[in-house]
């Protein structure tokens, strides 16, 4: 009988992460994300420059009201943004003032995995890394959004990679920066090379990296699906197999210890997040943190000098970058610490505003799931009015 209890285990796990799995379609989550805290929603498909297929979350807003876009960082989503609910998630703190709010999900993540001609167990479609996604995923939605609102300028708010991707736009095709009322972002991940947490040391490791990944022949980190590592974690946890002093010790571990979590969301959070990522991010991000510098990808001396020239990659033009940005980071941000924003600071021509948050210990994802986030996105979302009566004033 005791030898029969791992297998009875696994079988409930597997019966209990094939129930979910066929119950929800990526779709169904989106809506039900919004929907359950009582607010409208549309979703939106988006073909990029290069083909990927991305859904964007849509919550209209009153007429005349601006379009705010939110993008999540790696290994992130939509669903991050709403998670929380009603009064403490700033998509909905921004619907209550009017905003019409669009949530942008990135190529290869849960909810944007189609393309007009690649599947997503192909190896060419996971040969990306952020410089795409702010070369083609974020202008594609930028262009969508003002093609189907009545507004030409938007507001954007970004966490980390979400803030890498707007960085990557602004300074490679700098005519989207008179596209964009004010940009907000959240610990963005430029310059990282005084990052300290272990997660950085693991995309250092490049050449491992890539030998695992072809081997394997898995490039994407962190996916769900029927199998995966993470739908194993969210299940043993919603069967109470998992503690979650377990799981929290575990994330504190790559963040940072902060008991900031609500904790009777968790299992919310676990569901979907993570969402998924290509290894080819995370490598870009080491090679960063490596150079010292917040530069477009590597791809070795031979490589460099066909796309690029020269055997180093150019550093990304942040001359470029002219719409008007406001920053948030924080002090025990092990991921984007704050000197490293500070650095970004002085590179960019237009920083309007800078806020440094106080607590000693608000990590990397407390933008995102600290109990008292809510105080920061209203803050935002006052600037948004602020930022809207400047320029109507002009």
């Amino acid at each position: 009988m005791a030898g029969s209890a791992p297998v009875i285990v696994i079988l409930t796990l597997t019966i209990f992460i094939a129930q979910v799995s066929c119950a929800k379609t990526p779709a169904d989550i989106l809506r039900h994300s919004v929907t359950r805290h009582g607010y409208p929603v549309e979703l939106h498909k988006v073909t990029t420059q290069d083909g990927y297929i991305l859904t964007l979350v849509r919550i209209p807003g009153k007429p005349g009201k601006a379009p705010v876009l939110i993008l999540h960082g790696l290994l992130s989503s939509s669903v991050d943004w709403t998670v929380q609910g009603q009064d403490k998630s700033i998509s909905f703190i921004a619907a209550d003032e009017g905003y019409d709010v669009w949530l942008g999900n990135v190529r290869g993540n849960t909810f944007s995995k189609e393309h007009t001609a690649l599947s997503s167990k192909d190896r060419e479609y996971w040969q990306f890394s952020f410089h795409e996604i702010g070369l083609y995923d974020l202008p594609a939605m930028v262009d969508y959004i003002r093609s189907n609102t009545s507004s030409d300028a938007i507001h954007y708010v970004g966490h980390s990679q979400g803030g890498t991707a707007f960085l990557v736009m602004a300074s490679m095709r700098p005519a989207y920066n008179r596209k964009f009322a004010s940009v907000q972002l959240l610990a963005p991940a430029a310059y990282i090379h005084h990052a300290t947490s272990p997660a950085v040391d693991f995309a250092t490791r490049i050449d491992e990296l890539e030998m695992f990944a072809k081997l394997t022949r898995s490039y994407e980190l962190g996916g769900r699906g029927p199998g995966s590592s993470m739908d194993l974690v969210y299940a043993g946890h919603k069967t109470g197999l998992v503690p979650t002093d377990l799981i929290l010790t575990n994330i504190w571990y790559f963040v940072g210890a902060h008991d900031s979590i609500n904790r009777t969301v968790l299992g919310e959070i676990l569901a979907n997040t993570p969402a998924g990522c290509s290894v080819y991010q995370l490598l870009h991000f080491g090679q960063n943190y490596l150079a010292k510098s917040f530069q477009m990808y590597d791809y070795g001396a031979i490589g460099n000098v066909q796309r690029y020239g020269t055997k180093i990659p150019p550093e990304y033009p942040l001359h470029n970058v002219t719409a008007p940005i406001m920053l948030y980071y924080s002090v025990g941000d092990n991921f984007v610490p704050a000197e490293d924003v500070e650095e970004l600071a002085d590179r960019l021509p237009n920083v309007v505003h800078k806020h440094r948050i106080g607590l000693r210990k608000w990590n990397h994802i407390d933008y995102l799931f600290d109990v008292s986030a809510h105080r920061l996105y209203r803050m935002i979302v006052a600037s948004l009015t602020n930022q809207t009566a400047e320029e109507n004033e002009q």
